[in-house]
Protein backbone atom coordinates (compact mmCIF):
# COMPACT_ATOMS: atom_id res chain seq x y z
CA UNK A 1 0.00 0.00 0.00
CA UNK A 2 2.52 2.39 0.97
CA UNK A 3 4.47 1.70 -2.32
CA UNK A 4 1.58 2.55 -4.63
CA UNK A 5 0.95 5.87 -2.77
CA UNK A 6 4.73 6.74 -3.52
CA UNK A 7 4.32 6.17 -7.48
CA UNK A 8 1.06 7.76 -7.61
CA UNK A 9 2.17 10.99 -5.96
CA UNK A 10 4.36 11.96 -8.82
CA UNK A 11 2.19 11.30 -11.38
CA UNK A 12 -0.49 13.89 -9.77
CA UNK A 13 2.37 16.39 -9.33
CA UNK A 14 2.89 15.57 -13.50
CA UNK A 15 -0.20 16.31 -13.97
CA UNK A 16 -0.45 19.38 -11.81
CA UNK A 17 2.43 20.75 -13.08
CA UNK A 18 1.49 19.87 -16.82
CA UNK A 19 -1.82 21.69 -16.58
CA UNK A 20 0.25 24.57 -15.18
CA UNK A 21 2.01 25.01 -18.23
CA UNK A 22 -0.93 24.42 -20.51
CA UNK A 23 -2.67 27.03 -18.42
CA UNK A 24 -1.58 30.24 -19.63
CA UNK A 25 -1.74 29.25 -23.12
CA UNK A 26 -4.99 27.74 -22.56
CA UNK A 27 -6.60 30.77 -20.96
CA UNK A 28 -4.41 33.20 -23.83
CA UNK A 29 -6.18 31.26 -26.35
CA UNK A 30 -9.71 32.06 -24.68
CA UNK A 31 -9.22 35.49 -24.04
CA UNK A 32 -8.64 35.43 -27.94
CA UNK A 33 -11.53 33.89 -28.69
CA UNK A 34 -14.06 35.76 -26.23
CA UNK A 35 -12.37 38.75 -27.86
CA UNK A 36 -13.20 37.91 -31.49
CA UNK A 37 -16.79 37.06 -31.10
CA UNK A 38 -18.95 40.06 -30.85
CA UNK A 39 -22.02 39.73 -28.55
CA UNK A 40 -25.16 40.38 -29.97
CA UNK A 41 -25.70 44.39 -29.68
CA UNK A 42 -28.82 45.55 -27.97
CA UNK A 43 -28.42 48.89 -30.09
CA UNK A 44 -29.39 47.29 -33.37
CA UNK A 45 -32.92 46.44 -32.46
CA UNK A 46 -35.35 49.00 -33.18
CA UNK A 47 -37.06 48.98 -29.95
CA UNK A 48 -34.24 49.51 -27.87
CA UNK A 49 -33.35 52.62 -30.17
CA UNK A 50 -36.61 53.88 -29.80
CA UNK A 51 -36.68 53.56 -25.91
CA UNK A 52 -33.21 55.04 -25.47
CA UNK A 53 -34.05 58.29 -27.83
CA UNK A 54 -37.54 58.92 -25.85
CA UNK A 55 -35.38 58.66 -23.13
CA UNK A 56 -33.18 61.29 -23.80
CA UNK A 57 -36.13 63.65 -25.28
CA UNK A 58 -37.87 63.46 -22.06
CA UNK A 59 -35.11 63.53 -19.46
CA UNK A 60 -32.53 65.23 -21.13
CA UNK A 61 -34.63 68.00 -23.00
CA UNK A 62 -38.03 68.07 -21.83
CA UNK A 63 -39.76 67.47 -24.32
CA UNK A 64 -42.86 65.74 -23.73
CA UNK A 65 -45.32 64.16 -26.55
CA UNK A 66 -42.58 64.11 -29.01
CA UNK A 67 -43.49 61.34 -31.91
CA UNK A 68 -40.55 59.63 -33.17
CA UNK A 69 -40.20 56.47 -35.49
CA UNK A 70 -37.60 54.02 -35.48
CA UNK A 71 -36.63 51.85 -38.74
CA UNK A 72 -33.48 49.49 -38.95
CA UNK A 73 -31.63 51.80 -36.92
CA UNK A 74 -32.77 55.09 -38.65
CA UNK A 75 -34.61 57.66 -35.98
CA UNK A 76 -37.21 60.20 -37.80
CA UNK A 77 -38.46 62.48 -35.62
CA UNK A 78 -41.77 64.21 -35.77
CA UNK A 79 -40.69 68.20 -35.84
CA UNK A 80 -44.01 69.73 -34.86
CA UNK A 81 -43.98 67.52 -31.65
CA UNK A 82 -40.19 68.96 -30.69
CA UNK A 83 -41.78 72.26 -30.18
CA UNK A 84 -38.86 75.01 -30.24
CA UNK A 85 -35.85 73.00 -28.85
CA UNK A 86 -32.74 73.40 -30.06
CA UNK A 87 -33.10 71.02 -33.44
CA UNK A 88 -28.96 70.72 -33.49
CA UNK A 89 -28.40 69.38 -29.86
CA UNK A 90 -31.46 66.74 -30.73
CA UNK A 91 -29.45 65.64 -34.04
CA UNK A 92 -26.39 65.35 -31.98
CA UNK A 93 -27.73 64.09 -28.88
CA UNK A 94 -29.57 61.06 -30.49
CA UNK A 95 -26.86 60.48 -33.23
CA UNK A 96 -24.68 59.31 -30.44
CA UNK A 97 -26.99 56.52 -29.54
CA UNK A 98 -25.36 53.10 -30.14
CA UNK A 99 -26.99 51.49 -32.64
CA UNK A 100 -28.12 55.17 -34.92
CA UNK A 101 -27.24 55.18 -38.10
CA UNK A 102 -29.18 58.33 -39.16
CA UNK A 103 -31.33 60.75 -37.35
CA UNK A 104 -33.98 62.94 -39.66
CA UNK A 105 -36.12 65.87 -37.83
CA UNK A 106 -39.43 66.23 -40.56
CA UNK A 107 -41.88 68.49 -40.95
CA UNK A 108 -44.13 65.78 -41.93
CA UNK A 109 -43.01 62.26 -41.65
CA UNK A 110 -44.46 59.13 -43.31
CA UNK A 111 -47.57 57.29 -41.35
CA UNK A 112 -45.61 53.99 -39.91
CA UNK A 113 -47.63 52.17 -42.86
CA UNK A 114 -45.62 54.09 -45.64
CA UNK A 115 -42.82 53.89 -44.04
CA UNK A 116 -42.77 50.24 -43.64
CA UNK A 117 -41.82 47.31 -46.13
CA UNK A 118 -43.07 43.91 -45.06
CA UNK A 119 -40.02 42.94 -43.86
CA UNK A 120 -39.42 45.72 -42.01
CA UNK A 121 -40.69 46.41 -38.32
CA UNK A 122 -41.38 50.45 -37.49
CA UNK A 123 -41.17 50.98 -33.72
CA UNK A 124 -43.37 54.20 -33.10
CA UNK A 125 -42.76 55.74 -29.77
CA UNK A 126 -44.52 58.56 -28.30
CA UNK A 127 -42.56 60.24 -24.92
CA UNK A 128 -45.66 60.31 -22.31
CA UNK A 129 -46.68 63.40 -21.29
CA UNK A 130 -45.53 65.09 -17.98
CA UNK A 131 -46.13 63.48 -14.71
CA UNK A 132 -46.31 65.33 -11.28
CA UNK A 133 -42.91 65.40 -10.05
CA UNK A 134 -40.96 67.23 -7.29
CA UNK A 135 -37.58 68.52 -7.87
CA UNK A 136 -37.80 67.64 -11.54
CA UNK A 137 -34.82 69.02 -13.66
CA UNK A 138 -34.61 71.68 -16.12
CA UNK A 139 -36.90 74.66 -15.98
CA UNK A 140 -40.40 75.46 -18.16
CA UNK A 141 -38.91 79.33 -18.28
CA UNK A 142 -35.60 80.04 -19.86
CA UNK A 143 -33.53 82.54 -17.69
CA UNK A 144 -33.28 86.22 -18.98
CA UNK A 145 -29.83 85.94 -19.64
CA UNK A 146 -28.97 89.71 -20.10
CA UNK A 147 -31.38 90.24 -17.05
CA UNK A 148 -28.58 91.83 -14.66
CA UNK A 149 -30.49 90.58 -11.65
CA UNK A 150 -31.96 86.74 -13.44
CA UNK A 151 -29.99 84.70 -10.64
CA UNK A 152 -26.85 82.35 -11.81
CA UNK A 153 -23.60 81.90 -11.26
CA UNK A 154 -21.37 84.46 -13.17
CA UNK A 155 -17.99 86.68 -12.38
CA UNK A 156 -17.08 90.01 -14.82
CA UNK A 157 -14.95 92.64 -15.14
CA UNK A 158 -16.18 95.79 -16.13
CA UNK A 159 -14.97 99.29 -17.13
CA UNK A 160 -17.22 101.94 -15.64
CA UNK A 161 -17.29 105.18 -18.46
CA UNK A 162 -19.92 107.18 -16.24
CA UNK A 163 -21.75 106.66 -12.52
CA UNK A 164 -20.64 107.24 -9.04
CA UNK A 165 -18.94 103.54 -8.90
CA UNK A 166 -15.66 102.90 -9.02
CA UNK A 167 -13.85 103.10 -12.36
CA UNK A 168 -12.85 99.42 -12.34
CA UNK A 169 -15.12 97.05 -10.94
CA UNK A 170 -15.36 93.01 -10.89
CA UNK A 171 -18.82 91.32 -10.19
CA UNK A 172 -19.80 87.92 -8.30
CA UNK A 173 -23.21 86.41 -8.71
CA UNK A 174 -24.14 83.58 -7.07
CA UNK A 175 -27.71 81.98 -7.82
CA UNK A 176 -30.11 80.00 -8.89
CA UNK A 177 -34.16 78.92 -9.82
CA UNK A 178 -35.16 75.65 -8.75
CA UNK A 179 -37.84 73.67 -9.64
CA UNK A 180 -39.83 72.05 -6.56
CA UNK A 181 -42.80 70.74 -8.52
CA UNK A 182 -44.17 70.09 -11.90
CA UNK A 183 -47.18 68.80 -13.45
CA UNK A 184 -49.40 68.88 -16.49
CA UNK A 185 -51.17 72.11 -17.44
CA UNK A 186 -54.32 72.35 -20.15
CA UNK A 187 -53.62 73.44 -23.61
CA UNK A 188 -51.10 70.33 -24.01
CA UNK A 189 -48.74 72.48 -21.64
CA UNK A 190 -46.83 72.19 -18.35
CA UNK A 191 -46.69 74.23 -14.78
CA UNK A 192 -44.55 74.30 -11.89
CA UNK A 193 -43.62 76.22 -8.79
CA UNK A 194 -39.61 77.18 -8.28
CA UNK A 195 -37.45 78.63 -5.60
CA UNK A 196 -35.12 81.88 -6.89
CA UNK A 197 -32.51 83.20 -4.92
CA UNK A 198 -29.36 85.18 -5.68
CA UNK A 199 -26.35 87.79 -4.14
CA UNK A 200 -25.41 90.19 -6.51
CA UNK A 201 -21.75 92.11 -5.61
CA UNK A 202 -19.69 94.38 -6.76
CA UNK A 203 -16.12 95.17 -5.91
CA UNK A 204 -13.71 98.06 -6.17
CA UNK A 205 -10.57 96.50 -8.39
CA UNK A 206 -8.38 99.43 -7.48
CA UNK A 207 -9.45 100.34 -3.80
CA UNK A 208 -6.79 102.86 -2.12
CA UNK A 209 -6.58 99.89 0.58
CA UNK A 210 -5.29 97.63 -1.55
CA UNK A 211 -8.24 94.94 -1.12
CA UNK A 212 -10.98 94.26 -3.20
CA UNK A 213 -13.17 96.38 -1.14
CA UNK A 214 -17.53 95.21 -1.34
CA UNK A 215 -19.29 98.39 -3.07
CA UNK A 216 -22.39 96.88 -3.23
CA UNK A 217 -24.25 93.41 -2.40
CA UNK A 218 -28.31 92.95 -3.99
CA UNK A 219 -29.94 89.81 -1.95
CA UNK A 220 -33.11 88.45 -3.66
CA UNK A 221 -35.28 85.30 -2.79
CA UNK A 222 -38.74 84.40 -4.25
CA UNK A 223 -41.44 81.99 -5.01
CA UNK A 224 -42.50 81.58 -8.88
CA UNK A 225 -44.94 79.64 -10.85
CA UNK A 226 -43.79 79.00 -14.39
CA UNK A 227 -46.19 77.65 -17.29
CA UNK A 228 -45.13 76.24 -20.82
CA UNK A 229 -46.88 75.36 -24.02
CA UNK A 230 -44.84 74.26 -27.09
CA UNK A 231 -42.96 77.92 -28.03
CA UNK A 232 -45.33 79.81 -25.61
CA UNK A 233 -43.92 80.24 -21.74
CA UNK A 234 -44.04 82.68 -18.79
CA UNK A 235 -44.17 83.00 -15.37
CA UNK A 236 -45.82 84.82 -11.93
CA UNK A 237 -43.48 85.72 -9.47
CA UNK A 238 -43.28 87.32 -5.67
CA UNK A 239 -40.04 88.44 -4.60
CA UNK A 240 -38.10 90.10 -1.92
CA UNK A 241 -34.43 92.13 -2.97
CA UNK A 242 -32.75 94.46 -0.52
CA UNK A 243 -29.49 96.22 -1.19
CA UNK A 244 -26.13 97.25 1.27
CA UNK A 245 -23.12 98.87 1.01
CA UNK A 246 -19.54 97.12 2.15
CA UNK A 247 -18.35 98.85 5.03
CA UNK A 248 -14.95 99.15 3.74
CA UNK A 249 -16.13 101.30 0.54
CA UNK A 250 -17.89 104.00 2.77
CA UNK A 251 -14.82 103.96 4.81
CA UNK A 252 -12.41 104.33 1.91
CA UNK A 253 -14.27 106.71 0.00
CA UNK A 254 -12.97 110.47 -0.54
CA UNK A 255 -16.55 111.52 -0.23
CA UNK A 256 -19.49 111.38 2.13
CA UNK A 257 -21.67 108.39 0.86
CA UNK A 258 -25.23 109.21 1.04
CA UNK A 259 -26.62 105.35 1.96
CA UNK A 260 -30.36 104.34 1.27
CA UNK A 261 -32.29 101.54 2.82
CA UNK A 262 -33.38 100.02 0.19
CA UNK A 263 -35.87 97.28 0.06
CA UNK A 264 -39.12 96.08 -1.82
CA UNK A 265 -40.90 93.40 -2.50
CA UNK A 266 -42.31 93.01 -6.60
CA UNK A 267 -44.78 90.71 -8.09
CA UNK A 268 -44.16 90.20 -11.72
CA UNK A 269 -45.28 88.82 -14.83
CA UNK A 270 -43.35 87.95 -17.41
CA UNK A 271 -44.08 85.81 -20.97
CA UNK A 272 -42.25 84.59 -23.97
CA UNK A 273 -42.56 83.77 -27.24
CA UNK A 274 -40.17 81.44 -29.34
CA UNK A 275 -40.30 82.95 -33.17
CA UNK A 276 -38.04 80.00 -33.93
CA UNK A 277 -35.58 77.63 -32.24
CA UNK A 278 -32.79 80.64 -32.43
CA UNK A 279 -34.93 83.86 -31.80
CA UNK A 280 -36.50 84.65 -28.69
CA UNK A 281 -38.29 87.56 -27.52
CA UNK A 282 -39.75 88.23 -23.85
CA UNK A 283 -42.06 91.23 -22.17
CA UNK A 284 -43.84 91.99 -19.10
CA UNK A 285 -44.50 94.32 -16.27
CA UNK A 286 -44.86 94.45 -12.01
CA UNK A 287 -45.88 96.41 -9.20
CA UNK A 288 -43.43 96.84 -5.51
CA UNK A 289 -46.61 96.02 -2.96
CA UNK A 290 -43.89 97.04 -0.74
CA UNK A 291 -40.89 99.42 -0.64
CA UNK A 292 -38.15 101.15 1.38
CA UNK A 293 -38.10 104.08 0.97
CA UNK A 294 -41.88 105.00 0.90
CA UNK A 295 -41.94 107.10 -1.30
CA UNK A 296 -40.58 104.69 -4.57
CA UNK A 297 -42.90 104.62 -7.15
CA UNK A 298 -44.34 101.26 -7.71
CA UNK A 299 -44.26 100.40 -11.61
CA UNK A 300 -41.54 98.27 -13.40
CA UNK A 301 -41.30 97.15 -17.10
CA UNK A 302 -39.48 94.60 -18.89
CA UNK A 303 -38.80 93.72 -22.26
CA UNK A 304 -35.38 91.83 -24.28
CA UNK A 305 -34.46 90.12 -27.00
CA UNK A 306 -32.23 86.72 -27.58
CA UNK A 307 -30.94 85.27 -30.65
CA UNK A 308 -29.05 81.97 -30.07
CA UNK A 309 -26.99 81.28 -33.10
CA UNK A 310 -28.66 77.95 -35.10
CA UNK A 311 -25.24 76.63 -36.23
CA UNK A 312 -22.55 75.61 -34.11
CA UNK A 313 -18.47 74.62 -34.08
CA UNK A 314 -16.16 72.10 -32.41
CA UNK A 315 -18.68 69.07 -33.09
CA UNK A 316 -21.90 71.12 -31.59
CA UNK A 317 -20.31 72.59 -28.52
CA UNK A 318 -19.69 75.99 -29.45
CA UNK A 319 -22.05 78.46 -30.46
CA UNK A 320 -22.65 82.12 -30.89
CA UNK A 321 -25.64 84.02 -28.59
CA UNK A 322 -26.37 87.49 -28.44
CA UNK A 323 -29.00 88.91 -25.84
CA UNK A 324 -30.45 92.76 -25.01
CA UNK A 325 -32.88 93.65 -22.23
CA UNK A 326 -34.29 97.13 -21.40
CA UNK A 327 -35.93 98.13 -18.27
CA UNK A 328 -37.83 100.98 -17.47
CA UNK A 329 -38.72 101.51 -13.74
CA UNK A 330 -40.80 104.25 -11.95
CA UNK A 331 -38.21 104.21 -8.91
CA UNK A 332 -35.77 105.29 -11.48
CA UNK A 333 -38.48 107.59 -13.06
CA UNK A 334 -39.03 105.59 -16.24
CA UNK A 335 -35.21 105.90 -17.55
CA UNK A 336 -34.33 102.83 -19.34
CA UNK A 337 -31.65 101.05 -18.30
CA UNK A 338 -30.16 99.41 -21.75
CA UNK A 339 -28.06 95.71 -20.95
CA UNK A 340 -26.75 94.08 -24.19
CA UNK A 341 -24.43 90.96 -24.20
CA UNK A 342 -22.56 88.94 -26.59
CA UNK A 343 -19.74 86.07 -27.11
CA UNK A 344 -19.60 82.50 -27.26
CA UNK A 345 -21.66 79.28 -24.92
CA UNK A 346 -20.12 76.04 -24.55
CA UNK A 347 -22.19 73.32 -24.43
CA UNK A 348 -23.00 69.68 -24.92
CA UNK A 349 -26.19 67.60 -26.23
CA UNK A 350 -25.96 65.47 -23.59
CA UNK A 351 -26.31 67.62 -21.02
CA UNK A 352 -29.11 69.41 -21.40
CA UNK A 353 -29.60 73.16 -20.78
CA UNK A 354 -26.03 73.30 -18.81
CA UNK A 355 -23.74 75.89 -20.44
CA UNK A 356 -21.06 78.09 -20.13
CA UNK A 357 -20.75 81.02 -21.67
CA UNK A 358 -18.38 83.53 -22.37
CA UNK A 359 -20.00 87.03 -23.02
CA UNK A 360 -18.65 90.65 -23.84
CA UNK A 361 -21.59 93.33 -22.09
CA UNK A 362 -22.44 96.78 -22.56
CA UNK A 363 -24.83 98.62 -19.90
CA UNK A 364 -26.46 102.04 -20.05
CA UNK A 365 -28.75 104.12 -17.70
CA UNK A 366 -29.69 103.87 -14.31
CA UNK A 367 -27.67 101.43 -12.10
CA UNK A 368 -28.56 97.90 -11.62
CA UNK A 369 -26.72 97.94 -8.75
CA UNK A 370 -29.59 98.59 -5.55
CA UNK A 371 -27.68 101.54 -3.71
CA UNK A 372 -26.97 103.82 -6.96
CA UNK A 373 -30.54 102.95 -8.33
CA UNK A 374 -31.19 106.64 -8.45
CA UNK A 375 -27.82 107.44 -10.68
CA UNK A 376 -27.27 107.19 -14.13
CA UNK A 377 -23.76 104.54 -15.14
CA UNK A 378 -22.27 103.39 -17.85
CA UNK A 379 -19.86 100.36 -18.41
CA UNK A 380 -17.96 97.76 -20.87
CA UNK A 381 -17.13 94.35 -19.49
CA UNK A 382 -16.40 90.96 -20.15
CA UNK A 383 -17.53 87.89 -17.87
CA UNK A 384 -17.95 84.27 -17.60
CA UNK A 385 -21.78 83.21 -16.86
CA UNK A 386 -22.83 79.28 -15.48
CA UNK A 387 -26.38 78.30 -15.94
CA UNK A 388 -27.08 74.34 -14.89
Amino acid sequence: MSHTSSRATPSILCVILRALRILPGGLFCLLCLAISIEPPTIAADDSYIAGYASAVLQHEFNVPGAILYVRNGVVIVKAESLGKVDRQKILTALENIPGVVRVEVREEPESPSELAEPSQVVIQKRVPTAESKFLPRGLLFAPLHADPRWPHFSVAYRQVSFGQEPDHTGSANLGETIALYRNAAPMDGQWEIALQAGVFSVFNMTAPSGSKDLVNADYIVGLLTSYRTGPFSGFFRLYHQSSHLGDEFILNSPTPINRINLSFEEVDLKIAYELASWFRIYGGGGMLVGRDPKDMARGTSQVGVELTSPWTVWDGKVRPVAYTDFQANGRSNWRVGSSVMAGLQFESARIGDRKVQVLAEYFSGPSPNGQFFLQNTEWFGVGVHLYY
